[in-house]
């Protein structure tokens, strides 16, 4: 009887080993069955066979000349294979003591010669072998020898690849997981501010006070509470803790307007008259004269957003009176060219004495309607643009401090003075969106896109809503009509293959993989999603060269990483 092959000293790490590739019972993939075949051809036999040996069995990952998927392990000439570094020769099996019993070798499939290069990881492990089987006595040269090693090599480099595709899906799916987690945690830190803020508004200060110590202790660097807790500790009278409060705020945000006249109030109340007085100066940052944010190429930092809505909101309190007695004057077209005739210095020399931010709106409404106020004058079409201008820079400072549901207001407020503004439509749409109100959003895009029909990045916001609205079909035709306006929209591409993957058209998706890969060749993100749409399609060489390129990038990346922390 067949004495049972000898175990590897190392056969727990070994097997263990194995797992990590994950590839047992795997369907055949043409890779492999490429290197069996050139196996057969080179050292001419009719049998070769990638082995791999398990716990109690020896399985077949690919076969040339066998119809058996696996065989038990004491049978297995690979289980003895593994036993050594170099290639095993075995050239006639009925002389070899170890084999000369084997039911292989006394039946089916009549097993004489055998040549088993053994297939070692990197670590050192042998997990099998890529062996080539005849039914005759016979030997290889030196050559062949070498060759099925060489080839032995190539199915470990193989077998490495899925291995890394694998350890690198893992860490995608660990960090999405991650990421997930600081959102939920950060969302569940927000709720302390917000309750906070709530409590606040209902004159509740000493629970505000509660709330907000509990966001900075979980959060403390969320410098926004200070602002509110100094207020909240204000109304109930410990104005050290609210100066504590201030003085650590402003330390974050420097050139917030409205803190610095709080803690130049408290201050004054206080005492310290030459602090109130620093806090009152350095809050005077007025607009420049008939300026409007953001029409002379300024961007607002992130410090001075609320000042913008505060400056925004100012001229628009001031201003407002301005069109309401547009309605209420009527002076003659005869009276005003008299007046222009007689006195044309007057406005100019006046109106250079009234600041912008001039508490005095009445006067310079009076100057402004007599100089130069027709019936419909061209000034109140001017001031009416004006005003619509301004909503819509106050909309998006709003935005940018995701004060979302104000700046909707203002893009309300804009598009009732300018109901042609195709942008208008746009950061409504915008907002909206971050509002989860997608109808509303589809509703703006769609006008914006009326006014505007060549506006290519609409119809990819547009989409994006689709999207959400898991209505995929409606988001294809949207990027396939930003494509048609540029064709080389790399958005359009990514955005239509993941919509076009969503409805499993994997051979579309592909297509559309493919053509954001050449705008954006070294996108990691996109080999992956175009390998998973391959592995649908049941394409594993395909899908495991696109994995294969993810961690080729990788490896690229890692001399920059470790200079870097040099």
């Amino acid at each position: 009887m067949n004495s049972q092959p000898p175990l590897p000293n190392n056969e727990l790490d070994r097997l263990n080993s194995l797992r990590q590739y994950q590839i047992l019972d795997t369907h055949p993939e043409k890779v492999f069955d490429d290197l069996t075949f050139l196996a057969a051809q080179i050292c001419h036999t009719p049998i070769a066979i990638i082995s791999l040996l398990d716990g109690s069995r020896q399985w077949f990952k690919s076969k040339v000349g066998l119809t058996a998927p696996e065989t038990s392990r004491d049978l297995a000439f690979c289980a003895y294979t593994i036993l050594q570094e170099k290639p095993l020769i075995v050239r006639n099996a009925l002389a070899d003591s170890r084999f000369a019993t084997n039911a292989l070798v006394l039946g089916d499939p009549n097993i004489r010669f055998y040549a088993g290069a053994p297939l070692i990881t990197p670590e050192g492990f042998r997990l099998g072998s890529l062996c080539v089987i005849d039914i005759m006595p016979r030997d290889l040269s030196l050559e062949q020898v070498e060759s099925l090693r060489v080839l032995s090599s190539q199915v470990m480099a193989q077998f490495e690849l899925r291995r890394h595709a694998i350890t690198l899906s893992h860490n995608i799916i660990q960090q999405q997981q991650a990421a997930q987690q600081f959102r939920q945690q950060h969302d569940f830190i927000e709720v302390f501010y917000r309750r906070g803020e709530e409590k606040a508004r209902k004159e509740d200060y000493k629970g505000a006070i509660l709330d907000f110590n509990e966001f900075l202790r979980l959060n403390p660097n969320g410098f926004k509470a200070y602002y509110n807790r100094g207020l909240a500790r204000q109304k109930v009278g410990d104005y050290q803790g609210a100066m504590i409060d201030f003085d650590k705020y402003l330390q974050f945000n420097p050139n917030d307007v409205e803190a610095r006249q709080n803690r130049g109030l408290l201050r004054f109340e206080l005492g310290d008259y030459k602090g109130a007085v620093a806090d009152y100066s350095n809050a005077m940052h007025p607009l420049p004269n008939n300026l409007i944010a953001g029409d002379m190429g300024f961007t607002y930092s992130e410090v001075e957003k609320k000042e913008a809505v505060v400056e925004h909101t100012h001229y628009l309190e001031i201003h407002s009176s301005d069109m309401d007695m547009d309605t209420d004057i009527n002076i003659s077209q005869t009276h005003t060219h008299s007046i222009l005739e007689n006195d044309s210095n007057t406005f100019e020399d006046s109106i250079q004495y009234l600041p912008f931010n001039s508490d005095d709106a009445e006067g310079y409404v009076t100057l402004s309607h007599t100089q130069y106020q027709p019936e419909e004058s061209t000034a109140t079409l001017l001031l009416s643009s004006n005003e619509a201008k301004l909503y819509l820079q106050r909309g998006n400072a709003r935005c940018d401090l995701n004060d979302y549901s104000g700046a909707i207001e203002d893009y309300t407020q804009s598009l009732k003075m300018d109901p042609h503004d195709p942008q208008a439509y746009v950061r409504r749409g915008n907002a909206r969106f971050l509002l989860k109100d997608y109808r509303g959003a589809i509703d703006d895009y769609t006008q914006c896109l009326w006014i505007n029909p060549n506006d290519a990045k609409t119809y990819i916001s547009r989409g994006n809503v689709y999207c959400e609205l898991e209505d995929y079909t409606a988001a294809i035709k949207d990027y396939t009509q930003c494509l048609e306006l540029n064709s080389n929209n790399a958005e359009a591409y990514i955005n239509r293959a993941n919509a076009r993957s969503r409805q499993k058209d994997y051979h579309s998706a592909i297509e559309d993989y493919t053509d954001f890969l050449r705008l954006n060749p070294n996108d990691a993100k996109a080999y992956i999603s175009r390998g998973n749409a391959r592995s649908k399609l049941k394409d594993y060489s395909g899908a495991i060269e696109d994995y294969k390129r993810v961690w080729s990038k990788a490896i690229e990346q890692l001399p920059k990483l470790s200079s870097e922390q040099m």
